[in-house]
């Protein structure tokens, strides 16, 4: 009888640990985008290789989750994290965004990643790849300042 409670358990724990695992597909990465980050601007392959290396995950529709991503409740924590960042910036949608907001977000990504706000620590800390260096946050801010002067000078009326 206590070989079966023992049985019966190992199932109960193996059942447990294996639907973890098995979670349905997350709604951040069930579609992910064919479009290129940051369409229709300016950015070399550099800046782009950058910012596919560290704000993708969370600031695109390009989320590969980790293997700990599909165990709950770290599942849970990272689809909030993903949706929270998609809903301040998807770098997927940059095309859809007027200029206005491009200027904006361009502003905000300049700022945050020159002082080294973005990619946040515990993001870091887990995927050190994501890391910017000092050159790579200044690569990017110098992007993010040339871009904000193209839209500023197609917003410009032509001269007459």
């Amino acid at each position: 009888m206590r070989k079966m409670a023992y049985i019966a358990a190992a199932l109960a724990v193996s059942a447990l640990a294996g639907g973890q695992l098995v979670l349905p597909d997350s709604p951040i990465a069930l579609s992910p985008s064919q479009m290129p980050l940051l369409a229709g601007t300016q950015a070399s392959p550099q800046v782009i290789a950058l910012i596919e290396r560290s704000c993708q995950n969370c600031h695109s529709l390009k989320t590969e989750l980790p293997f700990y991503g599909r165990i709950f409740p770290v599942s849970l924590v990272l689809e909030h994290d993903v949706q929270t960042a998609r809903s301040n910036m998807n770098l997927s949608r940059w095309q859809n965004y007027a200029d206005t907001e491009k200027s904006a977000l361009l502003s905000e990504i300049g700022s945050v990643v020159r002082n080294h706000v973005m990619p946040p620590r515990r993001y870091t800390l887990i995927h050190p790849a994501a890391k910017l260096s000092d050159s790579d946050a200044a690569l990017i801010y110098q992007w993010t300042r040339a871009e904000r002067q193209l839209l500023r000078q197609s917003a410009e009326p032509p001269p007459e």
